[in-house]
């Protein structure tokens, strides 16, 4: 089993300091206000990620890869979808929860029960600013693993070139040593001059 490493353990922590922070310090209604935007721009969030999965499945080449080089890139591949899955679950978390949260404001905000400075509208927005940073921080993973992801595709890309070139001088080398020049009967022989 993997250790936690400390990426890990802020990308969990900054959500959970953000969601207590949006549940002391804001409204309800300050998320209401934005929630065609947050929407918008979870709905193309998701969009894209639906659409970059099935390319990032198909980024294998088949041709020249050597046994490793293949494990290595299909091992590369498998982290990489499993990220896109797992972000595009919490995105659509996060759209349920944004979505779920405006539509019980006008609920929430008749129960006028408090504790410790606390409403049950604070509830929703703790879940709305916690989903929605996790989304956003996970989303700065994406360009690095796409960036790994090209790196390690024009490396191996680069390998196989290499391979193909040294290769084909073996073969070049290979076929001029074993051919034999053709040389007509009499060539070279040294014949004296008519007088």
């Amino acid at each position: 089993m993997r250790r936690p490493t400390k990426r890990m353990i802020a990308s969990l922590m900054l959500p959970l300091l953000s969601g207590v922070a949006a549940a002391y310090f804001t409204p309800l209604s300050f998320w209401f206000d934005m929630k065609e935007g947050l929407i918008a721009f979870l709905g193309f969030l998701a969009a894209s990620l639906m659409q970059v999965m099935p390319i990032t499945a198909n980024f294998v080449q088949a041709d020249r890869l050597t046994p490793n080089d293949a494990k290595r890139i299909v091992a590369s591949l498998t982290r990489q979808q499993y990220y896109w899955i797992g972000l595009l679950s919490a995105t659509v978390a996060a759209l349920l929860v944004v979505i779920i949260s405006s539509a019980l404001k006008s609920p929430l905000e008749k129960i006028s029960t408090e504790w410790h400075g606390m409403t049950y509208s604070s509830i929703c927005c703790f879940l709305i600013a916690a989903t929605f940073s996790f989304v956003l921080i996970k989303m700065m993973g994406l360009f690095e693993g796409m960036l790994s992801l090209h790196n390690l595709r024009a490396q191996l890309v680069l390998d196989a070139a290499n391979r193909a070139a040294i290769e084909k001088k073996a073969a070049i080398q290979a076929s001029a040593g074993s051919l034999t020049p053709m040389i007509p009967p009499g060539y070279g022989e040294i014949v004296d001059q008519p007088k």
